[in-house]
């Protein structure tokens, strides 16, 4: 039987809407028992995320497949005292606890750290929020689209001539962020080998955003001029740039070692004569006429599909990245090789998008997302709750039957 790096840990989470749950799911993905809490009835409303539009139609309920993966689920009422007890014997005998609710209502729960340290020294209280825990916007309502994506810069940083603004991708900053909080539990996990105590890590969408846009930033806080990204037609460097071919199919040319890699270019679009030409033969010439080289390479690239262009711009050692479309990444033969998209298990056919950490110790195998309250009575039943008990709080509404 595989040894897990985080078996033993428990991982109690009071979280909804990916970032601090994505963070739970990567502690189960290394072995750790990531015990979700939800309210009865319709449950964790990430549930249905799938079904906000303009997200892509599907009858299964895939972002709760993706971050619910491998939990068990209690369903609980923490409006009710008797609910918020259930979840403090969890917190004594937890590990970690990861929640991304208001300070405000951490308050009202009475889930805050102040609340839930004293009950467990050994406790990593994980927050995640929107805007950091301090400040006149820590009640604000923060998604990655408004915290990470919007306030951060990076939606304007990537507007090409100051044009029309791009919808972000869901999830597009929540799983970096979460990535960063892993982390901190990571750092307080090991603090917590050589001090015996837990202690509270945070991470923030806004934080995560900049250290994303962290180049442009940076050049901000030196004193650089405002800077408006190019268009593809006006763009000072069309080696650095997305180019289309015959058949729809698109690439993204990265020649940062462009002085390297020119000849080998013209060698592979089958225009050696453009080494010499005096518009493009150094690398000032290039910038300076970088309009005309565009155009050229425009019509060059659209003269032949995609994969005529990879398999020689490969050969040539020509820098490039294939655009891909969300569909095409399941077939993906380099994603399939490196494992990126795992099997579920006891579920025929289906995969999921592994989180992006590997060691050379066994990772668990991706287990199912569970159905609301699927694991209460046998959580309840390890708290030691006696099944009279737990049917009395059933029949309070403290807890929910699995659904």
């Amino acid at each position: 039987m595989a040894n897990y790096i985080l078996e033993g840990i428990r991982v109690v989470e009071l979280a909804s809407f990916i970032f601090g749950p994505a963070a739970g799911t990567v502690c189960g993905d290394f072995g750790a028992d990531v015990i979700h809490i939800e309210p009865p009835g319709m449950g964790d409303p990430h549930r249905y995320l799938d079904k906000l539009k303009p997200l892509p139609a599907c009858e299964m309920p895939y972002c709760w497949v993706l971050t619910g993966r491998g939990k068990k689920s209690i369903a609980l009422n923490l409006k009710k005292e008797e609910g918020r007890e259930v979840a403090r014997e969890l917190v004594r005998r937890a590990d970690v606890f990861i929640t991304n609710f208001h300070p405000s209502v951490l308050e009202a729960l009475q889930m805050r750290w102040e609340d839930l340290g004293p009950l467990n020294p050994r406790l990593v209280y994980a927050h995640a929020t929107g805007y950091g825990d301090v400040g006149d916007e820590v009640e604000k309502p923060g998604f990655d689209a408004t915290a990470w994506w919007a306030r951060s810069g990076l939606m304007d940083a990537v507007r090409p001539g100051g044009g029309e603004y791009g919808l972000a991708t869901p999830g597009m900053g929540d799983h970096p962020s979460a990535m960063a909080l892993f982390g901190a539990i990571m750092l307080a996990l090991y603090d917590r080998e050589r001090t015996g105590r837990g202690q509270r890590v945070r991470s923030s969408l806004i934080a995560n955003g900049v250290w994303s846009n962290g180049l442009y930033v940076q050049a901000a806080l030196c004193g650089a001029e405002p800077f408006v990204p190019p268009t593809h037609a006006t763009t000072p460097n069309a080696c650095v740039t997305p180019y289309v071919c015959s058949d729809g199919g698109a690439f993204y040319l990265a020649m940062v070692q462009e002085a390297q890699q020119w000849g080998s270019l013209c060698d592979a679009v089958g225009r050696p004569e453009l080494k010499d030409d005096p518009r493009f033969a150094e690398l000032p010439a290039r910038r300076e006429h970088a309009a005309e080289l565009v155009a050229i390479l425009d019509e060059v690239f659209a003269s032949r599909p995609l994969e005529e262009w990879r398999r020689d711009l490969d050969a040539h050692g020509v820098t490039f990245g294939v655009v891909a479309k969300s569909e095409d990444v399941p077939n993906d033969p380099q994603m399939q090789v490196n494992d990126l998209l795992r099997p579920i298990e006891g579920a025929a056919g289906l995969r999921t998008v592994d989180s992006p950490i590997k060691l050379d110790s066994a990772k668990r195998p991706a287990g199912k997302a569970p159905a609301i309250g699927e694991h209460t009575e046998e959580i309840l039943a390890e708290l030691g709750y006696s099944a009279e008990r737990i049917e009395a709080l059933r029949g309070a509404g403290v807890v929910a039957a699995p659904g």
